[in-house]
């Protein structure tokens, strides 16, 4: 009997031994797959629209090259006219003049604010749209201080309208 346990205990022994053998014979070998890429997203784009914005800061540019020669000429009639220096018809004239350059500084904010317009609209244009938004206040600021006579100022707001729609360009790159 003393045989047979001793036998029985080997086999045993050499069963336990065995069966982690067997255990990872069994197992399917794992296959290692390649890390997945995420996919950029594509970039929409935007040449169209920094096309537009583009457009609006030519506006401004133009405007304001001519903006300080016409300024300097109707703080002079404006002088003269405070002195009583000038005629009825001349001050009429003056007056038409500073309101034609009302006009045109708001002719300029329509056209920015149609194009803040257009990018509000669109999903992909938020952030533009932001920056657009912010160069309609300023061309609102320049319109109002020319309205009051504050040419100083008001050409500032319209340098002030350049930067924030060359924020926007920038921004549709």
């Amino acid at each position: 009997m003393r045989r047979f346990s001793t036998v029985a205990l080997t086999l045993a022994f050499a069963a336990i031994c065995a069966f982690p053998l067997v255990s990872d014979a069994q197992k399917k070998p794992v296959k290692r797959r390649p890390a997945v890429k995420p996919t950029p997203t594509p970039t929409p784009d935007l040449k169209v629209e920094a096309g537009q914005v583009a457009e609006q800061i030519k506006n401004v540019s133009k405007f304001i090259y001519v903006y300080g020669k016409i300024v300097n000429g109707l703080e002079l009639s404006e002088d003269q006219a405070r002195q009583k220096q000038v005629s009825p018809a001349a001050a009429a004239k003056i007056r038409e003049n500073k309101d034609a350059l009302v006009t045109s500084i708001r002719n300029l904010r329509v056209g920015v604010e149609n194009l803040a317009r257009n990018f509000q609209n669109d999903s992909r244009l938020q952030i533009q749209y932001l920056k657009v938004a912010f160069a309609v206040d300023a061309a609102g600021d320049a319109e109002k201080l020319a309205a009051v006579g504050r040419y100083d100022e008001a050409g500032k707001s319209l340098v002030t309208l350049i930067e924030r729609l060359t924020d926007a360009a920038i921004a549709t790159r």
